[in-house]
């Protein structure tokens, strides 16, 4: 199984290994002092992420540890990437071996594992952050899930609570975790007869201590949201931001279920923001009644579907702009954690179904080409992100209607000393969308 699982990496996502540092990698990795200078190692943990802003100290000193072992060679991280995303799909596998069947845990694994809209995670090393907290989440559910099972709650409370920290070190959405685990009580857990108190026995230490930490972050970004809002979002009200957030469904969708045209930024005009309702909106109102209506459906007759798709709400909920604005309006890396819990629904849901030997064929066949499909796809995404030049000129060539893409190869091809390509893309980014004042 595991070796099946490799090569799936292998061949989706293997060719990552010949990228360099490419976008965000080189000022969050490349120029960043703590990084690179061993002697500023010891103001990490007090230290922002990068621009002054987030704070991932265990993803940082982890970048630190690769550029000291590998002399700053980005294969390297490259392939820390590869493994730690081989290590995310073991996660998966082994916490739905729990509940569904040897096959249906296997296939929807690796069909996990060749998905191309993770490529931006595992291709550009930054991503890291997103595979840590990955595997912080899925270490803590398996083993709440196991302490609650097994009777072992107080032996297994030191253990929760430091993965609970470390998923919370490498990215803010490892903030959820008191909220996914209280999940799996109340859905997977629900059927135990058991006093209230005995539910939340490892829950209440393990929320007290992920508030600790939100205020000890606070005090050391002098912020609660810790991020600078993207400028396309800096001016919206909560309504405003709902609207937005309704428009960003339909992409969401789009890139889970038929990702085969990716690009590196999303946001406006293609992505409207605010304003009023167009069709866009009333197809992703759409959308999202019908996922609470699944959600509904599947809290009664399958809990474990019911929790992969509570898993998806919350992992989306710090990201999609509706509690405060983030400093991006949509990306395809905020998409690494929600689908796993895309991932636990459907391999409850096709557990559900009646065993039949000629509808067990069809839906294998479905599969395996689905999952051809998705793995030539990655393999030819993974490139883009190889070099500067090739990143920047993909850019706004698979975004066109994206205005953002157009600011940042712009400011690329003027450090590049290419100043009328420069001055042409900031021109069509104010065509797109004339309301940046830094374009």
């Amino acid at each position: 199984m595991y070796g099946a699982f490799a090569i799936a990496v292998a061949l989706a996502m293997g060719l990552s290994l010949r990228n360099g540092f490419v976008y965000d990698d080189l000022p969050a990795i490349v120029h960043n002092s703590r990084v690179t200078d061993p002697s500023q190692w010891h103001t990490i943990p007090r230290s922002p992420y990068w621009l002054g802003t987030l704070w991932r100290p265990l993803t940082v000193t982890l970048y630190a540890l690769q550029w000291f072992v590998g002399h700053g060679a980005p294969w390297v991280f490259h392939l820390v990437s590869l493994l730690g995303y081989l290590a995310v799909g073991v996660m998966l596998f082994r916490l739905l071996q729990r509940a569904v069947d040897q096959f249906t845990a296997f296939a929807v694994t690796i069909l996990f594992l060749v998905h191309p809209v993770h490529v931006e995670v595992v291709a550009n090393s930054v991503g890291q952050a997103e595979l840590w907290v990955a595997l912080a989440l899925l270490a803590a559910t398996s083993l709440y899930l196991g302490a609650r099972q097994n009777g072992t709650e107080l032996r297994s409370l030191p253990a929760l609570l430091a993965i609970v920290t470390l998923g919370i070190m490498s990215k803010e959405q490892g903030f959820v975790a008191p909220l996914l685990l209280a999940g799996a009580e109340w859905l997977i857990l629900g059927g135990r007869q058991e006093p209230l108190r005995a539910r939340i026995r490892l829950l209440i230490p393990i929320t007290a201590l992920s508030v600790l930490l939100f205020v000890v972050r606070g005090v050391l970004l002098n912020s609660g949201i810790g991020e600078t809002p993207a400028v396309a979002l800096r001016t919206l009200n909560p309504a405003g931001r709902i609207v937005t957030f309704l428009g960003v469904i339909p992409e969401w969708a789009r890139l889970v279920v038929w990702p085969l045209h990716l690009q590196a930024d999303y946001g406006p005009p293609e992505i409207p923001i605010g304003g009023a309702l167009t069709l866009r909106h009333w197809i992703g109102l759409a959308l999202l009644a019908g996922f609470v209506a699944l959600f509904v459906r599947c809290r009664k007759r399958t809990p474990l579907a019911a929790f992969g798709l509570l898993w998806t709400a919350i992992a989306l909920a710090p990201v999609s702009n509706l509690l405060a604005a983030t400093g991006i309006v949509m990306a395809e890396r905020v998409l690494f954690v929600p689908t796993i819990g895309f991932a636990i629904a459907a391999a409850a849901i096709v557990r559900l179904q009646e065993r039949h030997a000629t509808r067990d064929i069809v839906l294998a066949v479905v599969i395996l080409a689905w999952g051809v499909m998705l793995t030539i796809r990655s393999a030819t995404r993974v490139p883009t992100w190889s070099t500067q030049e090739r990143f920047f000129t993909a850019i706004t060539l698979d975004g066109p209607r994206a205005y953002r893409g157009w600011k940042v190869a712009a400011d690329y091809w003027d450090d590049a000393h290419d100043r009328p390509r420069a001055i042409a893309d900031l021109t069509h980014a104010i065509e797109l969308w004339p309301h940046d004042y830094e374009v």
